[in-house]
């Protein structure tokens, strides 16, 4: 019976430690690619936000 129960509590341990490196790829995954992609999207939007205020306020119709 000593047997079975380290045997289940090994099985236990190895699925833990399988899912931490599977979770902690994922996450090295997402803060590699997706989190600079939109850091990249916002500032090329506040770009054009930028451009196109300095076009308004460059325009005057006098």
């Amino acid at each position: 019976m000593g047997v079975i129960k380290l045997t289940r509590k090994h099985n236990k341990l190895k699925r833990k430690k399988w899912g931490l490196i599977i979770a902690s790829i994922g996450a090295g995954i997402i803060i590699t690619f997706i989190i600079p992609v939109w850091g990249w999207v916002m500032a090329v939007g506040a770009g054009l936000i930028y451009g196109g205020w300095c076009l308004i306020n460059n325009s005057h119709d006098d």
